[in-house]
């Protein structure tokens, strides 16, 4: 099948997340809840007395994540280790890629979505909690750098 045509399915969007060491670790088996994806970014009513429109200004975006699963003693485990570490790795921010396959498993010239994450950019866990037999965790962008779609996988 190529790449890049036609629709996707759950099955196939693959989720990969840094663990408490540093490594990109595909967490698609423990995660069935991605959220929205994307960027959103603040706006300002710029409109004046005498425009014929409404008129905004757009500020810094923000690219908020929640993602949620079934308790599994792995995830709990990777989720627990960054609230140890005060939502970071030791490294700094959190790798983080989102692959979209479609119509199959992902390959590269397919969208994904999001940030190798350094000392000074990635994502930080800012919530966990876990309610009956669901974990859900809120991830924050930190730093200059935003998460951005792509065709290339993360590192």
């Amino acid at each position: 099948m190529a790449a890049n045509t036609g629709r996707t399915n759950i099955k196939f969007i693959k989720v990969l997340l840094d663990n408490a060491a540093g490594t990109l670790t595909d967490i698609s088996s423990y995660v069935n809840s991605v959220g929205t994806v994307g960027l959103a970014y603040d706006t300002a009513d710029a409109t004046a007395f005498s425009d014929g429109a409404k008129n905004v200004t757009i500020g810094q975006p923000g690219a908020p994540l929640t993602l949620s699963g079934p308790i599994d003693t792995t995830i709990i485990t990777q989720l627990t280790g960054y609230t140890a570490a005060g939502g970071l790795t030791a490294g700094g921010g959190l790798s983080l890629d989102i692959q979209f396959g479609i119509r199959q498993a992902w390959v590269a010239g397919e969208p994904q979505f999001g940030i190798t994450g350094s000392a000074s950019s990635g994502y930080v866990l800012t919530g966990f909690s876990i309610n009956g037999p669901t974990w859900t965790a809120t991830f924050d962008v930190m730093g200059a750098t935003a998460p951005a779609f792509g065709v290339a996988a993360e590192s």
